[in-house]
């Protein structure tokens, strides 16, 4: 059980670390509105993560992966979500805070509530079937079904911790204010590139196959 317990620490934490909505999203939140806007979009992506793990510990993966309509009807939710998401970065408008502006200006961004952060991290990886693939065969593979409940919560709290963690390292990084001074100068461009890339993600995940 403690050799399972970090095999699946270190698959959950290269998986975050991979470029994928996720990651995307985190970046664009932190960078265009605040530290605390991506913080709540990690937290929203981890809370997620909990969502998955109860489905599979349940056995609906299995029915998910097999129906080819309910399998669908998510990726094809989470594929015009992502593609909405790319398209308010590609349509949001950035104040020139100037090349010399103060952390304090860099540091006012367009607001974001907590709420809908939250809601943007939780629903952009729920909705991907990929993440419901990848904790198919995590429990088919590793987590077997004999496993103790209690091993079962304790696999979940884990990677709970492992994906909030790595998003909000990566969002006090990019909202440190000596990052900012340097991304302030090509926001613009970074929110552009960031929403082509979840309207890509977001196209992909449209003709993804199970």
């Amino acid at each position: 059980m403690v050799a399972q317990f970090f095999t699946i620490g270190l698959l959950m934490l290269l998986s975050a670390m991979l470029p994928g909505p996720d990651f995307a999203l985190v970046t664009k939140n932190t960078i265009l509105h605040s530290r605390r806007a991506g913080l709540f979009t990690s937290l929203g992506v981890g809370s997620a993560i909990l969502i998955h793990i109860t489905y599979c510990a349940l056995g609906l993966a299995i029915v998910i992966s097999q129906s080819i309509l309910l399998f669908n009807i998510i990726k094809y939710i989470g594929a015009v979500y992502l593609i909405y998401l790319g398209i308010t970065s590609l349509l949001s408008k950035h104040p020139d805070h100037g090349a010399t502006g103060s952390t304090q200006k860099i540091l006012h961004k367009t607001k974001m509530s907590n709420l809908t952060a939250f809601r943007q991290g939780f629903l952009c990886n729920l909705l991907n079937p990929k993440a419901t693939l990848f904790f198919l065969a995590l429990f088919t593979m590793i987590i077997k079904p004999e496993t103790p409940v209690l091993w079962v919560l304790l696999y979940a709290v884990e990677m709970f911790i492992i994906i909030t963690a790595w998003f909000c390292s990566l969002t006090i990084l990019l909202s440190h204010p000596r990052v900012l001074r340097l991304l302030n100068k090509i926001e613009k461009y970074i929110s552009k590139a960031l929403g082509v890339f979840l309207i890509g993600f977001g196209v992909a995940l449209a003709f993804v196959k199970k």
